[in-house]
């Protein structure tokens, strides 16, 4: 990898179904504005795509959200992108604000904490392994 990508990544658990996480990661327009679907797997993926726009970027920033069934409880996985090189400008944080105002959301929508969170910033292929 060329420089440090300006990405964060977030794993955690939830105590709730599939269905309830899937459904409120739908219901928010911020990580779902641009694509969700849920792939005929088993155990049950579901995937969306949502960007929002920073002011203190003065951009939009894209989020990828991964839900993934695990029995009764739920896995997500979170990674938000700028798509700025650490060497530019920089997000000024925004990439890791946005994965945990998903994250966030989520835990308040399910009225459950997550638990088993792990957060990779500076996330790039070489750390995807620390996701999980």
């Amino acid at each position: 990898m060329s420089g440090r990508v300006l990405a964060h990544g977030i794993r955690a658990v939830f105590s709730a179904s599939f269905d309830a996480v899937a459904n409120a990661v739908r219901g928010y327009d911020e990580a779902s504005n641009i694509y969700f679907t849920v792939l005929n797997t088993s155990p049950r993926v579901a995937v969306a795509y949502g960007q929002k726009y920073f002011f203190r970027v003065g951009q939009y920033i894209s989020c990828v959200t991964l839900v993934i069934e695990r029995g009764s409880e739920t896995e997500v996985r979170i990674i938000a992108h700028s798509g700025l090189k650490a060497l530019s400008f920089g997000d000024y944080g925004a990439s890791a604000a946005y994965a945990r105002e998903v994250l966030g959301y989520l835990s308040n929508a399910l009225n459950v904490s997550p638990r088993d969170v792990v957060e990779v910033d500076y996330m790039d292929v070489t750390k995807s392994q620390l996701l999980g």
